[in-house]
Formats: C-alpha cells, structure tokens, sequence
C-alpha cells in the first residue's frame, strides 16, 4: 500500500513541475503593440528573415568595374584638369566594365566617341552652365551621365544596362543629369539645355558650353542675355 502512495505522490510531483509556468508571460516582455507586445509577435527579430533585394543591389555585386574608370572621371570632375569626357564598355561576358575612351572638353568629341552604334557604353561628359549677365560673365561646371543603349547593340548588353546603372552611377558620381540615349542625335544641345535647366535649383544660367566658348542660349526667365539682361 505505501509503495502505491510512494507513486501515486511522484506521478503529482511529476504533473506539477510540467505544468509550472503555464498560462504565464514572461516579464521581459513590454506591453503594448508597439514595444513587442502580443506575445512578442512585433517584437524587433520576430518572424520570418526578410531579404532586402535592394541591398547590395544595382549591379554591384555582378559588375566588375575597373579602377580606371573612376580615376579618369575624377580628372574630369576635376577643374585644373583638361579632360572633358570620360567612355567605358563591357568586357567578356559582360561581367566588368573597362575604360575604353578619354577625351578633352567638347560634346562633338564625345559624340564620335561613342562609335557605330554596335556596343552599349557608360559614360558622361562636362558642359558649363554660363551667366551672362552683361558686365559679368560666370562659368560653372555641369556634369551629365549618359547611358548609351544603341539599338545595334546586343540584346544581352542592353537587358543588363538596367542592373547595372547602380554600379555604374557609383564610379561616376557627381553628375547633374542623367541621360539615356540610342543615337547619338539623342545627345541634342538644346534639349540637353531643356534638360539641364529642369535639374537644377532656382538659380539657372541663361545659357550653355558644350564647345569650349561657344555660347548656346537658354534664358529660361526671359530677361535677356548679356548687355540685354535685365537681371542684375
């Protein structure tokens, strides 16, 4: 008989200490939705990982891109340097992104660079952004990004472009506008004038550089130009 209490007393003791802490919430827990409350539910780490596609994204993983590319561009960024253009294309498999051309100041220039239209590049270029304000003349350096997607290109290069402007836009920092272009007809002064005055602040210059001292007009306040201007 006392062997059978001896049981029946563990099998309780054994049922106590399973049931111990049921129905009870831990008092590191805040309560309150928005400190973690609901059991923890929106607690910061609950719930399943989220992986974050944007991270890392842009190409820069998959796009190896050479040195050389951001040196030359930042002789072009740079006002003592005479370096107007900078031009990169794919290597093999287009996996990487080398320097292919470096130029002087000037768009023409620029424009011949970009070939035959068979290959999609990476590139940009500096024009200047020119007040004229009659007895004073100011000059300020605009940088335009271009990416050239010509139709002649392959249709690999050209489904690519688009992860890897990120990268791209990375190595060459710095620009005012950004441009797309399939021609090189695409690269017009006077939409890129249109194009430069919509990008920039409240103070716009009454006209553009894109050949060294020629002046293309774009007097988006209509107060004239030069001895004609109004503004002071």
């Amino acid at each position: 008989m006392s062997e059978m209490m001896d049981k029946a007393a563990a099998s309780q003791s054994k049922s106590a200490a399973q049931s111990a802490g049921l129905g009870l919430v831990g008092n590191t827990m805040s309560s309150g939705s928005g400190a973690g409350g609901g059991f923890g539910l929106n607690a910061p780490g609950a719930g399943p990982k989220v992986k974050h596609f944007a991270s890392g994204g842009g190409g820069r993983k998959t796009l190896a891109i050479d040195d050389a590319v951001a040196t030359a561009w930042s002789k072009v960024l740079d006002d003592d340097q005479s370096d107007g253009f900078v031009l990169a294309s794919y290597g093999p498999g287009n996996k990487s992104l080398v320097l292919k051309e470096t130029g002087a100041f000037g768009l023409d220039a620029f424009r011949k660079a970009l070939g035959d239209g068979s290959q999609c590049l990476w590139g940009g270029f500096k024009c200047l952004g020119v007040d004229n304000r009659g007895s004073v003349v100011c000059k300020r350096p605009k940088f335009v990004f271009v990416q050239f997607m010509p139709s002649g290109a392959s249709v690999m290069q050209r489904a690519k472009m688009g992860t890897h402007k990120g990268a791209v836009k990375d190595a060459l920092k710095g620009a005012h506008l950004d441009v797309t272009a399939e021609t090189v007809e695409d690269l017009d002064e006077a939409d890129l004038c249109k194009r430069l005055q919509a990008a920039t602040g409240a103070h716009k210059p009454n006209g553009y550089e894109f050949e060294t001292d020629v002046f293309v007009a774009s007097d988006f306040y209509g107060l004239g130009i030069g001895k004609d201007c109004k503004s002071t």
